[in-house]
């Protein structure tokens, strides 16, 4: 189950934790399964608090967690993460499990009304805690300290604790992440599951080193559609863990690729890239770990190989023909889990 303790402190434990089971009593629900679904929507709170000031432009962290405070992020950009839409999907995770309809009798929905603004306390006070750290400590403070109370792996768990391996059902492009227990799925089936893109213009330093057509382009551009395919193949999401190791793995395959290339790469990715393409810090590690992939499996070049017309194949024919090693692969995520232990991507990868 949860291996983190979610609340801050033993007094707002005792205090919440008295209030769940005297919603569980009164609803007539499993106080356990109460429980897990709030504890995993706290968890959640934090984690988004913390991927909100790790990835915000320097004196913008506070900004960003302010503007959550008060639910007032940009329409349609990152819906999962907005307070409503995580309390929705809290709710759907209990009824898979705990259907409210099948264990009580709820007129208008109240009982789900009810779990539902007991949720949404729990995250704005959350997210109000946050603030207040972010403002005492810092941004550097606030992050070690709240990873200490964050617990990434817990969020890819079933209620009765079992690991989610892949997530192409969701709606929502940060979550989506095909996993490597696939091999019996066929490509075109992921494919047609993937969220649209984020709605951001790809900018001019982006198609002039990533876009195949470009004249300066780096060793691995590849089209869109063969990024796509790259990302089901290699079983990774749409975050900056995920696009960090898909870009490396294309460029450490190309047989004309070369250190200095990879050390461009990685300038452009910190400095040059405007968000949300951008990616730095311990992120950057990642990029390493793709390139070393890349040059550990794969026919060389596999950019260069229309995989878009391997739809119809399933994923262990297709990993097969294109030399890639799931079990190489889970090599390298068990690394880049160590490296970096506090990030949803890390929390999702194969153990």
């Amino acid at each position: 189950m949860l291996s983190t303790w979610p609340w801050r402190s033993e007094s707002q434990a005792v205090f919440w934790t008295d209030r769940l089971d005297h919603f569980s009593s009164t609803a007539k629900l499993d106080p356990q399964a109460v429980r897990l679904s709030a504890h995993w929507c706290l968890l959640w709170d934090r984690q988004i608090c913390i991927e909100l000031v790790g990835d915000a432009q320097d004196q913008f962290e506070i900004a960003a967690l302010h503007t959550r405070s008060l639910n007032a992020e940009s329409s349609g950009k990152t819906p999962f993460w907005e307070h409503p839409t995580l309390v929705v999907q809290t709710l759907e995770r209990f009824e898979s499990l705990h259907p409210i309809t099948e264990i009580t009798e709820d007129p208008g929905n109240q009982t789900r009304n009810a779990f539902a603004n007991l949720l949404l306390e729990i995250i704005k006070q959350e997210t109000q805690a946050c603030l207040a750290d972010s403002h005492q400590l810092g941004r550097d403070g606030f992050l070690s300290q709240t990873a200490k109370l964050a617990d990434p792996e817990s969020l890819f768990l079933t209620l009765d604790g079992k690991k989610v391996d892949s997530n192409i059902q969701t709606r929502y492009w940060g979550h989506w992440f095909p996993g490597l227990s696939n091999d019996d799925r066929k490509i075109c089936d992921w494919l047609a599951a993937l969220p649209g893109a984020i709605d951001a213009d790809i900018p001019e330093v982006v198609r002039r080193l990533e876009n195949p057509s470009s004249p300066t382009a780096l060793p691995g551009a590849v089209t869109l559609g063969r990024h796509d395919v790259l990302h089901i193949l290699l079983g990774r999401g749409l975050l900056d863990q995920d696009e960090a190791f898909v870009i490396g793995f294309t460029m450490g395959n190309a047989s004309q690729y070369r250190d200095d290339d990879g050390i461009l790469m990685r300038q452009a990715l910190a400095h040059w890239y405007p968000e949300p393409f951008r990616i730095g810090g311990s992120k950057l590690q990642v990029f390493d770990l793709g390139v070393q992939a890349g040059k550990s499996m794969g026919i060389p070049d596999i950019a260069q190989i229309p995989i878009e017309n391997l739809g119809s194949r399933s994923l262990a024919d297709a990993r097969q023909e294109l030399q890639i090693s799931t079990d190489l692969l889970r090599s390298f995520y068990h690394q880049e889990k160590q490296s970096i232990r506090n990030s949803l991507e890390s929390g999702r990868l194969p153990g």
